[in-house]
């Protein structure tokens, strides 16, 4: 993994904790644009995919309504 991706996917995570432990696709493409990695939104929902096959989030919602949320 390239140093770049695992400095954008902690930072994610991080922002995931601080507001409460859930995120959409689109919050997370917001939070990218926000904070200067700029990545397209198919970025920022393969990394919430990332971190779910981790088992660090957990995928809830149906496709056009999904939401990801911290593993307890």
């Amino acid at each position: 993994m390239a140093v770049a991706d695992r400095d954008r996917r902690r930072a994610l995570l991080a922002e995931i904790r601080r507001i409460g432990g859930r995120i959409t696709s689109g919050q997370a493409h917001a939070f990218y644009r926000a904070t200067g990695w700029g990545p397209c939104r198919s970025t920022a929902r393969k990394d919430l995919q990332w971190w779910t096959r981790r088992g660090v989030l957990v995928q809830r919602g149906s496709t056009d309504n999904r939401a990801y949320t911290v593993a307890r």
